[in-house]
């Protein structure tokens, strides 16, 4: 499916951000992650679990259900689902078939944020995920914002597009991280196995009024602005601003902020979107000192969010298009070459949005 060639999605043998720490606890939470119901909770000892949110007898969705102990009972006819996905009483008869049981996916929890694994659970690997100390996140000389949180109404590498191309901060955010400089400048490209990465140094690059009265940063100044992909769903990177003719091997930042992107497919036309940013102490010391309206903060955000619901209500009411790729948009496309050489790279799966649909079964026969 558009941006990627017919009968594509998302690949699922992958880390996903699925939740903020914070919006797990021990009432049940449902959430679509790559096409498919999810139920969220804790256990009594405060371990978050992740299970497929349908229930295996008439599909009632278990996030409707309650928890208790360390398990999740359904609201409809009460079968009681453990951590790992085993059904352990039924209450109208005494025997648990076999298959009463749901799929229970590897979760990881680091910083504020919550890790699924939606593929097949033995290929889950911790070792693959972002080092989050390396970022910043775990790291106590950070000064770290809390994580936001949207849910997009459009496909999750329109968003991905988005985060890739920092062309549009020119024109999308121009009153308040953009500026005419970032589109005009090249930018250049790095790529490793499972990233890529864009990096532009501008110098003398004249800083917004927004700029300005929330970092007190007054005339000209070199700005350096990298972001890194890890595919499927992560971004990462840094904005730096310097005193103008800087030399970007020796000098100190006069601001220096991390920035912290996370896309997770709900849908086959929404997505989760989580966002951070984190600072260092002196940068932190300038923000007191400046305090920026949150209102005008979140609005970046929130620009981004609206405009992808725009690409996303066209698909939706005239169908796919013929794009016509201009020459800003390398670093844009090789992100997206890279998604979707993941998602070839893996053996289709039963009911993969984009394939044949996996015919409904009853009983464990398949029904016709």
């Amino acid at each position: 499916m558009y941006p990627f060639a017919a009968g594509l999605y998302a690949p699922r043998n992958r880390w996903y951000v699925a939740a903020r720490s914070a919006e797990v606890g021990r009432a049940p939470m449902e959430r679509f992650i790559l096409n498919e119901p999810v139920v969220f909770y804790r256990t009594e000892a405060g371990d978050p679990v992740a299970l497929d949110g349908r229930c295996p007898h008439r599909g009632y969705p278990l996030g409707k259900g309650r928890v208790e102990g360390d398990a999740v009972v359904c609201g409809y006819h009460g079968l009681r689902f453990e951590a790992d996905g085993r059904c352990s009483h039924i209450p109208s008869q005494a025997i648990v078939p076999p298959k009463a049981r749901v799929k229970a996916y590897p979760l990881v929890e680091l910083w504020d944020w919550m890790w699924i694994w939606p593929g097949e659970p033995e290929l889950a690997d911790p070792a693959l995920l972002p080092d989050h100390q390396a970022l910043g996140l775990t790291d106590p000389n950070w000064i770290k914002r809390p994580p936001l949180y949207w849910t997009v109404e459009g496909r999750y590498q329109l968003l991905n597009d988005n985060l890739l191309d920092l062309t549009h901060l020119s024109v999308l955010h121009a009153d308040t991280i953009g500026g005419g400089d970032v589109a005009a400048t090249e930018e250049r490209h790095e790529e490793g196995p499972g990233w890529v990465r864009s990096v532009r140094w501008i110098s003398d690059a004249t800083v917004t009024d927004w700029v300005r009265k929330s970092r007190g940063i007054e005339g000209a100044v070199d700005r350096e602005i990298m972001l890194t992909f890890a595919a499927p769903g992560f971004h990462f990177g840094h904005d730096r601003y310097y005193p103008a003719g800087s030399d970007p091997a020796t000098a100190a930042p006069m601001l220096d902020i991390r920035i912290f992107h996370a896309v997770t497919p709900a849908t086959l036309t929404r997505c989760h979107y989580f966002a951070s940013s984190a600072v260092d102490p002196a940068t932190f010391e300038l923000s007191r000192k400046y305090p920026a309206d949150p209102a005008s903060a979140l609005k970046i955000f929130t620009e981004d969010v609206d405009a992808i619901g725009e690409i996303e209500r066209l698909l939706g009411q005239a169908g796919e298009f013929d794009e016509v790729p201009l020459r800003a948009d390398v670093h844009a496309l090789r992100g997206r070459r890279l998604v979707e050489a993941m998602i070839r790279a893996e053996p289709p799966q039963a009911g993969d949005a984009g394939n044949a649909a996996a015919p409904h079964r009853t009983h464990g026969v398949a029904a016709t």
